[in-house]
């Protein structure tokens, strides 16, 4: 009802598979890429964590560093302020000069190491595409002071690169230097592939969800009480709306066909909130009707300006290098 949730996926597990890889190998920064809307922050914001320290059987010392444009406001003192909020330091706020934040901040995360029983920290920084060569050459910084004190810095970076993007492009932003340290390994996050998977994430919304809290109801019982006491499934219906996804994908699409957790969360909330509302299942579930949903979801537009974006990124590397 409000869209204050996140459903697990299997490109979640996915994410958390590679980044629990490049923990065992002790890797010191890699990236995560795919282009916008297709659930990556909300991997991060509400899974990650959670899903590496039940795999690791331990609490993670992690810090998620959701990064925003500072514009022409982009300070040292402004860089230290947003990763001493992002690592919930209770002076976060405080007037403090650069050296003083950084000081701050460099106990705070021996601090959380410590927590977690080991020598290193997790930085996540989500939005990373947007990380100027300053910043970058600031954590630089912040990784050789950690280093001298033997705890290690392990710098995931989540951006919104498109599927023909090349990732190294991001990291040559800060030069070599931080491309060696942080970037020399990728991966793509991937949107919601084939039948297996969309049936996956619609049957999240009919068990193993709870709405109202405590109630013992999925989001289906909860929100559809009636139809679902009348036997709806929303995963009864993965075929028709996957062939209303693909007929919406627009003309020379020349990417994967997986599509964004955007988009599907948007199909099976409004399918949700119509029935809870009094429509029929039957005709909600429809082929036309799924087909007019997909078309408000936006979901063309979405695919076409990942196209689109990918072309001007690929002219504009091309025209350099002439």
């Amino acid at each position: 009802m409000t869209r204050d949730y996140s459903l697990y996926t299997p490109p979640i597990q996915r994410m958390v598979d590679q980044l629990a890889f490049w923990i065992d190998n002790q890797v010191e920064g890699a990236t995560i890429y795919g282009p916008s809307r297709y659930g990556k922050s909300s991997a991060v914001d509400h899974w990650v964590q959670t899903l590496l320290s039940e795999r690791f059987q331990n609490t993670l010392p992690m810090v998620v560093w959701s990064h925003t444009d500072a514009g022409g406001a982009n300070s040292v003192g402004r860089f230290y302020a947003s990763l001493l909020h992002a690592s919930k330091h209770p002076l976060a706020k405080a007037t403090r000069s650069p050296l003083s934040r950084q000081h701050m901040l460099l106990e705070r995360w021996y601090s959380l190491a410590r927590r977690g029983g080991g020598r290193f920290l997790i930085l996540i920084i989500d939005e990373a595409q947007g990380m100027t060569q300053r910043e970058w050459l600031w954590l630089v910084e912040l990784h050789s002071l950690l280093e001298k004190e033997n705890l290690r810095l392990c710098v995931f970076s989540i951006a919104s690169l498109q599927f023909f993007d090349e990732p190294m492009a991001l990291a040559m932003v800060g030069g070599a230097h931080v491309a060696a340290r942080f970037m020399l390994s990728s991966e793509r996050f991937h949107g919601i592939a084939g039948l297996d998977e969309l049936a996956c994430v619609m049957a999240g919304y009919d068990e193993g969800t709870e709405w109202p809290a405590q109630s013992g109801l999925s989001f289906t019982a909860g929100v559809a009480t009636q139809a679902w006491a009348a036997g709806f499934r929303l995963e009864s219906h993965v075929q028709a709306l996957h062939a209303a996804l693909v007929a919406g994908i627009p003309p020379n699409y020349p990417g994967p066909l997986e599509f964004p957790m955007k988009t599907i969360a948007h199909c099976c909330r409004h399918i949700l909130l119509r029935i809870a509302g009094g429509a029929d299942w039957r005709d909600v579930t429809s082929p036309e009707s799924l087909s007019q949903i997909v078309t408000e979801s936006g979901h063309r537009q979405l695919l076409a300006l990942v196209t689109a974006t990918a072309h001007l990124v690929r002219r504009s590397a091309n025209s350099n290098k002439s």
